[in-house]
């Protein structure tokens, strides 16, 4: 049970942190990042960022559900100098090693999402609490294919961004006993990309390919891509889906 004393879900305090948010969303990860760790008494909420981001990237977000009580494990990973098999055993790893046995949800963006179904089967179904995926390629992104064919830009993806194209996506479905929420964001800010996706899309991923076997809401909102996780709605969305198993 949480505490209420820790329940600051005021729009107010929520709008503050995503606007200190945005700013750090961008900066760069380092290798000497650590995962922030922050206690309390109830469940565990383990985050996890995109390709190319850092643990500031979910930091906001952090911050928003460890006031509502959880137990919050902000884990910086190698997004970009790993596969996604090796990423899998990094986060696995963290997690046995800050989670304990206390129940453990994810809260994902983008590649974290995919990173999540992958390593879910190795969670003991008593352990597994629930998911929410933020902007995740389930279905791999088209931008990613066009990435690929670009000679200039392919290194940039890394390993595991190679492994994200329309035709390389290989995760397992969500399983059974873990209820999981997806949200896509429809505000596309670079147009270039617009041309190699669906109309409804977030700048980076069209919003049909976010829909996963075994999910149990998804939802649009008017965001993008990079900031989705920093939104007001979302971080309403996030805490409330956690807590009651559906969002508001």
């Amino acid at each position: 049970m949480l505490g209420s004393a820790h329940n600051t879900n005021h729009p107010q305090l929520i709008t503050l942190n995503s606007k200190l948010g945005r700013l750090g969303v961008l900066r760069p990860p380092m290798p000497w990042h650590k995962p922030i760790v922050r206690a309390a008494d109830g469940e565990v909420v383990i985050l996890l960022h995109g390709l190319w981001r850092s643990l500031w990237a979910m930091d906001p977000m952090a911050k928003h559900l460890n006031q509502q009580g959880y137990h919050t494990i902000n884990i910086p990973y190698p997004s970009f100098r790993k596969t996604i098999d090796e990423l899998v055993d990094f986060v696995h790893e963290a997690v046995q090693l800050y989670a304990g046995n206390r129940r453990v949800h994810f809260v994902t963006h983008s590649l974290g999402g995919i990173i999540a179904r992958n390593l879910l089967p190795a969670i003991a179904p008593e352990q597994t609490g629930r998911v929410v995926m933020l902007a995740p390629p389930n279905q791999g992104s088209e931008i990613i294919d066009w990435v690929e064919h670009c000679a200039p830009l392919r290194a940039t993806l890394g390993p595991a961004g190679k492994e994200l194209g329309t035709n390389q996506i290989d995760a397992p479905p969500i399983p059974n006993h873990t209820d999981t929420a997806v949200v896509m964001g429809k505000r596309s800010s670079i147009p270039f990309f617009r041309t190699f996706l669906d109309t409804e899309n977030d700048g980076i991923v069209s919003v049909q390919k976010g829909k996963v076997d075994g999910m149990n809401e998804f939802h649009i909102i008017n965001s993008d891509h990079t900031f989705i996780v920093t939104e007001p709605e979302v971080m309403q969305l996030t805490s409330a889906y956690l807590r009651d198993g559906r969002a508001i």
